[in-house]
């Protein structure tokens, strides 16, 4: 069974194996191996990736959050047929709001350009949250 890599748990380039040897897929199953193109086409991601700031990655990452947040908050879902919006789910639009806040509260000062639009995105989507939760109460 393979394990999710955390720093300090060993070497992360030590690819887990099945019980043949053969490089596990994610679901501990042998994969097929890849072809030229593929191998190219990571190596390719790989240069591209490498060559973008962490922070710009990062920040790219936590707007996705924040999205995610707005969804389980209902407020950018499209109506159903009916004019209805999805229920909110509170928990969800919560954990990805403490996420959101991990993030930016976590790395302040770390996140360069994009760290004051985090902020005023982490603020709009707290106050949206009261906002729904009181509306429901």
């Amino acid at each position: 069974m393979s394990e999710l890599w955390t720093p300090g748990s060993g070497d992360p380039r030590e690819p887990s194996s099945t019980p043949d040897g053969a490089p596990a897929g994610p679901t501990g199953e042998s994969s097929p191996a890849p072809t030229a193109e593929e191998l190219e086409a990571v190596r390719e991601l790989h240069e591209r990736l490498a060559a973008t700031p962490v922070a710009d990655v990062i920040v790219n990452h936590a707007i996705g959050i924040w999205q995610l947040a707005l969804v389980h908050l209902g407020v950018v879902t499209p109506p159903d047929e009916q004019g209805a919006r999805p229920a909110p789910d509170l928990a969800a639009a919560g954990l990805a709001i403490d996420a959101l806040a991990a993030l930016v509260d976590g790395l302040t000062d770390r996140l360069g350009d994009g760290e004051p639009m985090l902020r005023d995105a982490l603020l709009q989507a707290q106050m949206l949250y009261v906002e729904i939760a009181d509306a429901q109460a």
